[in-house]
């Protein structure tokens, strides 16, 4: 396996980072992944399963950030030959900015030879790639990959009181021109939010809603417009599971309209970030990319 560290970098001039493992005979057929809140490209354990086991099997894989990196994080940003320095991550980003980053990565991947492109996403990640997908009908993606497909707006409401509660206070702070404002309270008791993030991801008009599993007559129209085959996996333990897990595998199902082909698999006791199932993640993704 090589493994290179990658910079990329977006329509709007930000510089990512992430990794491109290759399998040492080479190989036009790779999966893209695209990290949840906060996370990045190397932190949770199933992505070094994931990079064995499929370089082993003759895939490439490549795990970068987005300027949804941590919590609060400083980017280098390059406009017309003038580098500057922008403070984005979760605080702070733009869930429609997913667009951008994504789009780089992908076109990246074209650039290095890859024409076999699958596009993975866990947790934020997963309404990030259908988003993605949906809106930019990029041919060059073979398949999507939902590890842990999360409804955040649901999430969000799970707390009627704390939600009426940050909602207003968001509110009142972008009213009076303090939008960049951290909310006094983190969001689940752990990400810290600026007043305009948290009503861009959580308002009634949020682009986030694409996978509302908390609303049973959902249309799921940017999930429902994509072609592509579509695979998700999930387990029994997952903490962020606002319905029964075999509702969500049954509105995943039913809402793919489009979709050359629907599957998914609940990967038994595992949480949220797959701990101690990470071997079997990683087999159940290999299975996925070389049956297509």
């Amino acid at each position: 396996m090589k493994t290179s560290f990658q910079r990329i970098t977006t329509e709007d001039g930000l510089e990512l980072h992430g990794l491109l493992y290759e399998p040492d005979e080479g190989s036009k057929t790779v999966v893209a992944h695209v990290p949840g809140m906060a996370g990045n490209f190397y932190e949770n354990k199933f992505l070094d399963s994931l990079a064995k086991t499929l370089t082993k099997n003759g895939i490439a894989f490549s795990p970068f950030n987005n300027r949804g990196n941590s919590y609060i994080t400083t980017f280098t940003k390059k406009v017309n030959d003038k580098i500057d320095c922008v403070k984005v991550g979760s605080a702070y980003e733009k869930f429609e900015d997913c667009l951008k980053d994504i789009k780089a990565h992908i076109d990246f991947l074209e650039n290095q030879g890859f024409s076999n492109i699958h596009l993975c996403g866990h947790s934020l990640g997963t309404p990030k790639i259908v988003y993605y997908l949906g809106k930019s009908q990029d041919k060059r993606i073979k398949s999507l990959i939902l590890l842990s497909p999360s409804d955040m707006l649901g999430l969000a409401r799970g707390n009627k009181q704390r939600f009426e509660e940050e909602i207003a206070e968001a509110r009142k702070l972008v009213k009076e021109g303090r939008g960049s404002n951290l909310l006094s309270r983190e969001v689940w008791d752990e990400y810290p939010i600026s007043a305009s993030t948290y009503l861009n991801f959580f308002d009634d008009y949020s682009e986030t809603g694409v996978l509302n599993f908390h609303k049973p007559d959902d249309k799921f129209k940017v999930f429902s417009s994509i072609p592509q085959p579509i695979f998700a996996v999930m387990g029994r333990k997952d903490d962020v599971l606002i319905v029964p897990i075999e509702k969500i595998m049954e509105m995943i199902k039913k809402n793919a309209r489009s979709s050359q082909k629907c599957e998914y698999e609940i990967l038994g006791d595992s949480a949220h970030n797959y701990m101690g199932f990470e071997q079997q993640l990683a087999d159940t993704v290999l299975r996925w990319t070389r049956n297509l």
